[in-house]
């Protein structure tokens, strides 16, 4: 199977190749669908922002958000205004933070065997896609805080000192929130061995403008499928904009990146539900910023519940030329990123189907493509599946 998107409309399907009870190869097909940035050129932007805002295959507000300001930067036209920014600052906060609960409500508890949250999550779902004024969006992010402190990771938020170890950590798992029996059970399966070759590097929040710069004009066709940074493979994310926090490094330290991913999950809900509330303080920083990319062309950055988007417009006769957007998934998703390298490590030991399943199952998960996700796993040497295959959840790639 090929490593570069598809034509067609099938799920992300990824092929494990076992031998010798080890992963010794990943085949992957990424369907075209979730690269968006051709399925508006030639269109006038206000058409392109429409169609956009109905085809995306995720977060649609963040693609909409990009491609208007790309525009504008192009067009040479003047930046939003303090009120408008703090708006769109609300809106992608509230997109990012319904991602992340429909996650850490529903998928990752049944996941484990634990009855999902349909009724919770859909309490907040409706007025998190709502569009809602600044007193709204005020009170809705206290909501959303009182839930990650007390039902998420409540055990986290009775004491006030730190966990100094991972004992520690897991006695405040074990003492309440409905995240930390998700994480007991996943740091019940062990450390996860260190990734084939090295850690792919963490990508940190850069501005359009460090983008720009980075890239150096036009991005190619190959850096579009295959985004790099400083020539490597990254990955984006909860976990690339946490990592310096003291839990999840914690977690990092002791070689449980899937359980630091989950956190750091929890963790950006609860500063998302802060940008509703204080949008652009000193302490997160801004999701959306746009920048000129040479003559005609502009540059939005976005950064999504599952990484940054990158959006690139050149206009020319009031249509768009071309249009470039680079999704989360292109990074975490990479050939040589993240997930084939923790796929494949060499250090988790010999695993049965049933177990290699399992562990690619929820380091997909942690890593949250925006398409659905076949799963399977493939005895290499008899060419013929193990035991069976995994699907991500049907609404994994719905609409939001």
């Amino acid at each position: 199977m090929p490593d570069t998107p598809t034509t067609d409309r099938p799920p992300i399907h990824i092929t494990a190749y076992r031998r010798g009870g080890h992963i010794g190869r990943i085949e992957m097909s990424l369907p075209a669908r979730g690269w968006m940035g051709g399925s508006v050129i030639g269109l006038e932007p206000a058409t392109a922002l429409r169609q956009l805002g109905e085809q995306a295959s995720h977060s649609p507000r963040a693609h909409t958000r990009a491609l208007a300001l790309a525009c504008q930067a192009a067009a040479g036209e003047h930046a939003p205004s303090r009120d408008a920014w703090f708006a769109i600052e609300r809106e992608l906060a509230a997109e990012a933070v319904d991602t992340h609960l429909r996650r850490l409500l529903i998928d990752w508890p049944q996941q484990f065997g634990f009855d999902a949250r349909h009724n919770r999550f859909a309490e907040f779902h409706r007025r998190l896609i709502t569009p809602h004024g600044a007193e709204a969006a005020f009170a809705l992010g206290g909501e959303v805080l009182d839930l990650v402190a007390r039902e998420l990771l409540a055990g986290f938020f009775n004491q006030i000192r730190m966990p100094h170890g991972i004992g520690e950590f897991i006695e405040r798992v074990n003492a309440g929130g409905s995240l930390g029996s998700i994480m007991a059970e996943l740091i019940a399966l062990g450390a996860s061995g260190p990734p084939c070759g090295a850690a792919v590097p963490l990508l940190g929040t850069l501005s359009a403008a460090a983008w720009a710069t980075a890239v150096g004009g036009w991005p190619s066709a190959e850096f579009v499928a295959r985004p790099t940074y400083a020539g490597e493979p990254a990955e984006t994310g909860p976990l690339a904009r946490h990592a310096a926090s003291p839990l999840v490094r914690l977690l990092l330290d002791r070689g449980h990146r899937v359980s630091a991913r989950l956190l750091a999950k929890a963790i950006e809900v609860a500063d998302c539900a802060s940008r509703m509330r204080y949008p652009f303080t000193d302490d997160v920083p801004a999701l959306l910023d746009a920048t000129a990319a040479g003559a005609g062309a502009g540059l939005a950055r976005v950064e999504t519940a599952r990484g940054v988007l990158l959006c690139w417009v050149r206009l020319a006769e009031g249509v768009i030329a071309d249009c470039a957007i680079i999704p989360a998934g292109a990074w975490n998703l990479h050939p040589d990123g993240v997930f084939y390298r923790e796929a494949m490590s060499p250090g988790n030991g010999s695993e049965d189907h049933a177990a290699a399943l399992q562990r690619l199952s929820v380091l997909a998960l942690a890593l949250d493509p925006s398409l659905p996700h076949v799963i399977e796993v493939v005895d290499e040497s008899s060419a013929e599946p193990g035991s069976g295959t995994a699907l991500s959840p049907p609404d994994a790639g719905r609409h939001r």
